[in-house]
């Protein structure tokens, strides 16, 4: 069984870092390979799991919406689809990186991103688990990744903004043509103080799970600020711990009904 988890946050919020974090997490835990997936347009997961970004899947999707660069129909567009889907892939110990690039242009995408829909699936029956980091909008999932989630982790930090846009990625989220088996939410960057008791209260108001917190880190925050990857952190970082603890709990939950 592979487990699937999707991160969505508005921007600033530490999806990213909380991504690369669980990658790192799933991949200390024998969980792997781990196929790790930037949807976001503001690419920034290679650079924190210290890999190189390669070729996206923006330029597959080019290539397939145009003339000259289709190939023939039937088995064999699909075959170099998927051919190219795996000369795009960056592999590293322990987990690949995939990078989708940026979003739509004025072409029409519609059959090449359905044989892109297809090849994700199966390749993401070849890892234990797949990583997809998304952008503050939930529409990379309906188009161009897999139709099929296990989890989706909706970060916030502590602040009212934060919180809206969660608000809004769960209500996009009951809207879009894909099965999410259990939505989550999680605050990230908590200081000593904790969340303000206000937002306790509306983060209870979405009733869904609330993973545990993710504290404020200065070592994740210096690492960033450094150019340095997650990788680098030292074992007993707080912010690690704890996601460490979220993978845990992520892998034994989904022998529970979805929510």
């Amino acid at each position: 069984m592979v487990l699937s988890i999707a991160v969505a946050g508005k921007g600033g919020t530490g999806k990213t870092t909380f991504a690369s974090l669980l990658v790192r997490a799933l991949v200390e835990q024998r969980v792997r390979p781990v196929l790790a997936v930037d949807a976001d347009p503001n690419a920034n997961l290679a650079e924190a799991l210290g890999v190189e970004c390669g070729r996206t899947l923006a330029e597959i999707r080019e290539r397939g919406a145009t003339p000259e660069g289709s190939p023939s129909s039937g088995i064999g567009r699909v075959r170099a689809v998927e051919d190219e889907l795996q000369r795009t892939l960056v592999e590293a110990e322990g987990f690949d990186l995939l990078t989708m690039g940026r979003p739509e242009g004025p072409r029409c995408y519609c059959a090449v991103n359905h044989l892109l829909r297809q090849s994700l699936d199966a390749l993401g029956r070849n890892y234990a688990a797949v990583v997809l980091d998304n952008e503050a909008g939930m529409e990379h999932l309906s188009r161009r990744t897999t139709n099929d989630i296990d989890f989706l982790v909706a970060v916030l930090n502590p602040t009212v903004p934060s919180l809206r846009a969660v608000r809004r990625i769960l209500e996009l989220s009951w809207e879009l043509p894909i099965r999410i088996g259990h939505r989550v939410v999680l605050a990230t960057r908590v200081g000593p103080e904790g969340v303000p008791e206000p937002l306790q209260r509306d983060i209870a108001a979405l009733k869904i799970e609330r993973l545990p917190d993710v504290p404020q880190d200065a070592a994740v925050e210096r690492a960033g600020a450094e150019g340095r990857d997650v990788f680098a952190l030292d074992a007993g970082s707080p912010a690690l711990e704890a996601v460490r603890r979220i993978a845990a709990r992520l892998g034994s939950a989904l022998a529970s009904p979805p929510v």
